[in-house]
């Protein structure tokens, strides 16, 4: 789910930028998420400031042609009509941009031909003496859309037109709204760079086509090839697929069109909400009626779990680690490490940093064992390797001693006398894991997310529902409610919400003759059910990876986390996708990678 294009943009204009991936070395984690090996799409931005045609003539080769794409953008000629340093005449202009042309059709490259922006001639007036242009700065960039849509006529290629776009949506203009920058907007007398809502603008236009020519579902991976409006200067994210520039506005559109089915509810559950209690009426039997109440129902339903389940142990919140073995891979250093994750017990654990990483998002994995998730075990269980090479700050955690034993969980203090059900510690455990990667320069601490699969998935679910510092939460077919005929949605087991002192209930369903104990039957009893923890996840995004323990159906309670979402008037942020059998599989997984490089990675 994750398309790969490289998008290389033929933009112009004034001085190369540092950008925020400028400082990394050859191998920034920028470039790894978007060369990430995994099926889909892939954005490369290679725009570069005062550059002409004749300049991206001589990079084609190196910035485009080498990197096989499927698809080429090009924007070029704002230098060429406009920077004193860089002007071409128009048939040196047109000659090199057939070059281009040319170089691009003999490596078999797709290739889309973007119009330029139009300039404010009046902000260019504060830099340059109009005396130098031969002719106004506007009308020599008609005259360069004029060679650009003969170009595109004389070798059958399709335009995209951004000029006329900005001309119709009134831009340029000396206000604040102008699409291009100046001294209202961006405190500079620039005049030729779009603003972030420009680039915005550029990225819908592109999208649009892409649509409109059956691209998006192809998977193709595209180039933008330009200058320094490809570049994004003087933006967020300049040179990069990141922040503000277009190619980031584009991923992210792309992101979404593939996202968005899976935050849709299907109509035949619309407004559902079943046989579950109203986690919206307080126990005193008031009504929850705005944000306000919501904020004071989410603090009273997190303490009445807190006490079924146990008070967690104060959170160790500056986690000291221990690297046991680094080993550098293509994409990132793996680092086995050793840290205290509950009161008096350490865990090894998987950290897997990207080359260049700073502030970078990341992402816990937990299961049974830290070694599957970094491709060392089940197949299409490697949610760290996987999100690691697509740029992410990975943290790979599991119970490798008690599965071995087959207590499968944690403890506390004992487990002949735990005083936290199972379930709940290990919640705990993963939030002195966040704040072990928030800790980190590497990591960006407000954009941590959690996941993990079937037992990861139960574990991904309560700690991100009980630890709001989560950012974003994947939940791989864990049962998301209580069920008493799935041997997988097994709750009641001691290892989770069923514990109680060994020796333990015989493994499997609870019948007459081998009934569940501990909280559980208690939880039952009382009609408390998991949609009263999905609640408390509002408004963060969350995405249920469905498959055998969770239907289509699950939407039904799920409708009560739209509602929580709803005090928060926000949107997209409950989402499901559906496969038949329990087992990930690479198109489950490629939903989950691309929630979090929506909801994470921008």
């Amino acid at each position: 789910m994750h398309f790969r294009f490289l998008f290389i943009f033929c933009a112009l204009l004034l001085g190369l930028h540092t950008s925020r991936a400028g400082s990394f070395d050859a191998k920034d984690s920028t470039l790894v998420a978007e060369k990430a090996p995994a099926a889909g799409w892939s954005i490369l931005n290679k725009g570069a400031g005062n550059s002409n045609s004749l300049d991206l003539l001589g990079r084609i080769d190196k910035d485009v042609i080498s990197e096989k794409p499927d698809m080429v953008f090009i924007m070029v000629g704002i230098h060429d009509m406009i920077n004193l340093h860089k002007f071409l005449d128009y048939g040196t202009y047109r000659k090199a941009y057939q070059k281009i042309i040319g170089k691009l059709r003999q490596a078999g490259i797709e290739t889309v031909l973007l119009n330029l922006t139009p300039v404010d001639t009046s902000a260019i007036s504060n830099r340059y003496e109009l005396d130098f242009f031969d002719a106004p700065p506007l009308v020599k960039v008609r005259k360069a859309n004029d060679i650009i849509a003969e170009l595109a006529r004389a070798n059958g290629l399709k335009t995209i037109d951004l000029y006329q776009e900005f001309i119709d949506r009134k831009s340029p203009n000396p206000g604040k709204n102008s699409l291009i920058m100046n001294v209202a907007n961006s405190g500079k007398p620039d005049g030729v760079h779009p603003t972030s809502e420009g680039n915005r603008i550029i990225a819908e236009q592109v999208f649009n086509f892409l649509v409109a020519n059956n691209k998006i579902s192809q998977k193709k991976k595209l180039i933008f090839f330009g200058d320094s409006i490809i570049f994004g200067q003087g933006v967020e994210g300049s040179g990069t697929c990141e922040g503000q520039t277009f190619p980031a506005y584009l991923k992210r559109m792309i992101q979404w069109d593939e996202l968005a089915p899976y935050f849709s509810i299907p109509y035949e559950y619309e407004n559902v909400e079943g046989n579950y209690a109203d986690p919206f009426v307080f126990d005193d039997g008031s009504l929850v009626n705005d944000l306000a109440d919501w904020k004071e129902r989410r603090k009273e339903i997190l303490s009445k779990w807190h006490g079924k389940m146990g008070p967690w142990p104060e959170l160790i919140t500056e986690p000291k680690y221990e690297i046991v073995e680094s080993i550098d891979q293509e994409a990132f250093v793996q680092h086995t490490i050793q840290f205290e994750w509950v009161p008096g017990q350490t865990t090894k654990g998987y950290l897997l940093i990207p080359h260049g990483s700073e502030n970078r998002p990341a992402v816990v994995t937990v299961y049974y064992e830290p070694e599957t998730a970094i491709g060392k075990g089940k197949p299409h269980r490697d949610f760290a390797l996987q999100l690691a090479q697509r740029g992410f700050v990975t943290l790979s955690l599991g119970t490798s001693e008690t599965t071995e034993n087959q207590t499968y969980s944690l403890y506390y203090p004992h487990i002949d006398s735990a005083t936290v059900q199972p379930l709940s510690m290990l919640a705990y455990a993963a939030a002195n894991a966040w704040h072990l990667l928030a800790g980190l320069p590497e990591v960006n601490k407000d954009k941590i997310g959690i996941t993990g699969h079937s037992y990861g998935g139960k574990w991904a679910m309560f700690a991100s529902c009980l630890f709001d510092k989560y950012a974003a939460a994947a939940w791989s077919d864990p049962g998301i409610v209580f069920e008493q005929d799935k041997p997988n949605i097994n709750y009641w087991e001691p290892w989770y919400l069923g514990y109680h002192p060994p020796p333990w209930r015989k493994r499997g369903l609870p019948t007459a003759d081998n009934p569940a104990r501990g909280l559980y039957p208690e939880l039952l009893e009382q009609k408390m059910d998991l949609h009263e923890l999905h609640v408390l996840m509002a408004p963060r995004p969350f995405l249920v990876s469905g498959g055998a323990e969770d239907p289509e159906s699950r939407w039904v309670p799920l409708n009560y986390s739209l509602r929580a979402n709803a005090y928060y008037n926000v949107k997209n942020r409950v989402g499901m996708s559906n496969r038949p059998k329990h087992a990930p599989n690479p198109d489950s997984n490629e939903i989950i990678y691309s929630f979090f490089e929506y909801y994470l990675a921008d």
